[in-house]
């Protein structure tokens, strides 16, 4: 895809709903005689003047939301073993592939993180752990294909959980005893003061802290607060995934119980020291948590993500899919999965889940390699310059881009190697080839960001737009310098390009006309539409 096309940024999106409505209002306004009246009379008396557009220009129809260009997932980066699960679960599911290729990148981010880091040259390091998150609408399948795609995940899972339940029980009841020893110690130090006794106490609880409490192993959570999260990584070896095919995580992020609390997802993604401290009981000191993350939402999840969560960099983590649906030309009647196609997945999966090496494998850039890097951060570089492809929020996610795309790269390196050769046998060593195959999926991830944070950006604009229709209201004025607006919003508005697009979505919704007048007949102008007066409620 060329630079040209990728910057295609609309200045606003609007909703089926949302053009429904527009084209009442656009009716109402036309077929009022008085408003018309009331236009052409400031006109004509030099209050206003008529702007240079016709009509028909300044109602022209926007660009929608599905006009983003996305591109087609490059499936052919996997190893054959995944290209074939990926392509059967979606013909399958009749879903976009994008889906499950996107839940296979969190599956082998879950089965590898910890055990294999990439060190693209020296002094820099990227753990394998990744966040990605599809969006789609309700009724595409998300949670069958999880299913599929996770079950080995889960059936690994089981195995641990039956494999240390027996030792769970025993360390519960040699604790139990232990603790009820010492209670009774207590009871009996406090009626007679014997030293004795005091000593025995102290062996006891020694003897308590070498038998720490053991629970069963988990490699997934689901519907969970990021204090169940903390807890899930310290009893977990520093890492767990969040795998759900529900938008509740991002739910979450607006949730006022929440605000705060959210290191975890920050640290969780590099691997940083985390230290959770707390009122009523001991807090939770980790030294190195890797948190994987995919979920599968509704697009709506993302409209009230606040300026707060961007600025603290959560949305700049995460590698985004917003695919078509398949909604309205599905297969009633599929082909089922081949058996030997999920065998080989299955099997593939779990090679990687039961590795376990002494110690993280470091993974490293040949020449070759790194040669073919250097390009690719100059050129994303100069993008997050002004006027380049990353703008506003997007700029946050840009810088982290190439940290995303060695990630990638690590997890396909050792899952092209594992479909062929023994997990021990595994070369440290990346070639250039998986480099390309980790380019590809580069302008894939940029048109998807670009076309998630769209939805951002629509709702941040009309957040605005109702910001400023209140204060619009508020002067109780039929003409209105733009300049008294400006002074009366602009701790909450910041920014001339919000105000612009703003004021563009309220005269599209024939709320306001945009006007010059002054002095000069070039001071902005606002002409509200008289209709709102007459009404008790706006």
């Amino acid at each position: 895809m060329t630079k040209e096309k990728l910057r295609k940024n609309p200045k606003k999106e609007l909703t089926e709903e949302e053009k429904l409505s527009m084209r009442a209002n656009r009716r109402v306004s036309a077929g009022n005689e008085e408003l018309y009246i009331d236009v052409m009379k400031s006109i004509e008396t030099g209050t206003v003047k008529q702007p240079l557009q016709s009509s028909e220009e300044e109602w022209s129809m926007p660009v929608t939301f599905d006009e983003y260009n996305t591109l087609p997932f490059p499936v052919e980066v996997f190893p054959n073993t995944i290209q074939d699960m990926v392509k059967a679960v979606s013909i399958h599911n009749q879903t976009p592939i994008d889906l499950s290729a996107m839940v296979c990148i969190g599956v082998l981010s879950t089965a590898l993180s910890k055990k294999f880091v990439m060190a693209p040259k020296q002094d820099w390091l990227e753990p394998l752990n990744t966040y990605t998150a599809v969006f789609m609408s309700s009724g595409n399948r998300k949670s069958s294909v999880f299913k599929e795609i996770t079950k080995p995940l889960y059936d690994h899972a089981y195995e641990l959980s039956k494999e240390m339940e027996p030792k769970v029980l025993k360390r519960a009841l040699k604790r139990n005893t232990l603790e009820k020893r010492i209670d009774k110690l207590q009871n009996d130090y406090a009626k007679s003061n014997d030293p004795s006794l005091l000593q025995e106490i102290e062996e006891v609880s020694d003897e308590l802290l070498k038998h720490p409490e053991l629970t069963k192993p988990r490699l997934t959570l689901d519907n969970a607060t990021s204090e169940e999260v903390v807890i899930a990584l310290k009893e977990n070896n520093e890492k767990i995934s969040i795998m759900s095919s529900e938008g509740d995580l991002f739910i979450k992020f607006v949730n006022r119980t929440e605000k705060g609390k959210h290191d975890v997802y920050l640290k969780g993604y590099s691997g940083d020291h985390l230290q959770v401290d707390r009122v009523l009981r001991a807090g939770e000191n980790l030294t190195e948590p890797l948190l994987t993350i995919c979920i599968a939402a509704q697009p709506t999840v993302v409209e009230n993500i606040p300026s707060y969560i961007h600025e603290r960099g959560i949305p700049a983590r995460f590698l985004f899919s917003i695919p078509k649906d398949t909604l309205g030309y599905r297969d009633p009647f599929p082909p089922s999965i081949p058996t030997e196609v999920s065998r080989r997945y299955h099997e593939l999966i779990r090679k990687m889940l039961i590795f376990s090496p002494n110690e993280t494998v470091v993974l490293r850039l040949n020449e070759n390699s790194l040669e073919k890097l250097k390009p690719l951060i100059i050129d994303i570089e100069k993008e997050l310059r002004e006027n380049g492809l990353f703008e506003g929020y997007l700029k946050f996610w840009g810088s982290k881009l190439v940290g995303q795309i060695m990630r990638i790269a690590g997890l396909l390196h050792v899952s092209h190697l594992a479909e062929t050769s023994d997990m021990q046998k595994i070369t440290a060593e990346v070639s250039v080839e998986i480099i390309e195959k980790a380019f590809l999926l580069k302008n894939y991830f940029i048109s998807h960001a670009q076309k998630v944070f769209g939805v951002m950006k629509q709702n941040e604009t009309l957040n605005d737009a109702n910001y400023l229709l209140e204060k619009i209201l508020n002067e109780k004025e039929p003409l209105i310098e733009k300049q008294t607006i400006h002074q009366k919003s602009k701790k909450r508005i910041q920014g001339k390009e919000r105000y612009v697009r703003a004021y563009d979505l309220l005269e599209y919704h024939s709320y306001i006309k945009q006007v010059k007048g002054g002095k000069y007949g070039n001071k902005g102008m606002i002409l509200v539409n008289p209709l709102l007066f007459e009404k008790s409620e706006i």
